[in-house]
């Protein structure tokens, strides 16, 4: 990502403390027999929960990255601050810095989902598990301001 490499600072753009949109991300070489995309960013925020702030499902195959503020491709899922299905910048509470995980899965047929109600990361992640041929990991971690 031209936002940061591995191991990297998010930029305070991407979360609660700038202006909140979605970073940048590319990828290549997805493989063989992918049919479509899904991205979950989490964090861990220590009490041994995970939350969900970015969940999206449904990227055509043909996509090769998202760009800055993407709102268009996929389909959202729910995160963990609250009913809407959009990106949910960070936003963590507590001192020092948190560590985001942003997962790209390449999947071999588009996720099913049991149940009703939002879909949400956890469902997402469920859903995928069958299908998921190969994934990529981008880690950046971010510490707000006091």
């Amino acid at each position: 990502s031209s936002v940061g490499t591995d191991g990297g600072t998010l930029p305070a753009e991407y979360t609660c403390d700038g202006s909140g949109v979605s970073p940048e991300l590319t990828w290549s070489n997805a493989p063989a027999g992918t049919q479509e995309f899904a991205l979950l960013m989490t964090t861990l925020p220590g009490d041994g929960t995970t939350k969900w702030n970015w969940v999206l499902y449904n990227v055509p195959v043909a996509t090769t990255g998202l760009a800055r503020n993407s709102r268009s491709v996929g389909t959202f899922g729910v995160g963990s601050d609250g009913p809407s299905a959009a990106y949910q910048p960070p936003c963590s509470q507590g001192p020092g810095a948190k560590l985001y995980t942003f997962t790209l899965y390449a999947l071999s047929a588009p996720p099913r989902f049991t149940g009703g109600g939002a879909v949400t990361g956890a469902a997402v992640t469920a859903a995928i598990a069958p299908v998921t041929i190969g994934s990529a990991v981008l880690n950046l971690s971010y510490t707000r301001p006091r």
